[in-house]
């Protein structure tokens, strides 16, 4: 699949609905790789840490923290794309024949 990003021409607010065509959702696809492969790897590093560590230390806290950020900013980040998370790395995508699903590692949708 080709990487096409120009094709995701707006940022929607956290609480505007927006219904894609197949067409449009396709065109996500490579978007919703490339962030949740990021944070993924971001949170696989952290919890890598945060397994070393006494769960109720001062650095286990500010590990879980960063954690809990981290899953926090991918949520905001598929909500301003106009889908809906479901779990990490697993998103909800408004369909106007109904609701496709994502969820990576996948380049394809499947419909709910």
């Amino acid at each position: 699949m080709e990487t096409s990003l120009e094709n995701v021409r707006s940022i929607h607010l956290l609480n505007q609905t927006k219904v894609f065509s197949h067409e449009e959702a396709m065109d996500m696809i490579p978007l919703l790789m490339h962030i949740s492969s990021k944070t993924k790897r971001e949170l696989n590093v952290l919890n890598s840490q945060l397994s070393f560590l006494k769960t109720n230390s001062e650095k286990a806290i500010a590990i879980q923290e960063k954690i809990n950020v981290g899953v926090q900013a991918w949520s905001d980040k598929i909500r301003r794309l106009g889908a809906v998370p479901v779990s990490l790395c697993k998103v909800r995508i408004p369909g106007e024949d109904g609701q496709y699903l994502w969820e990576y590692p996948e380049n394809r949708l499947f419909m709910q």
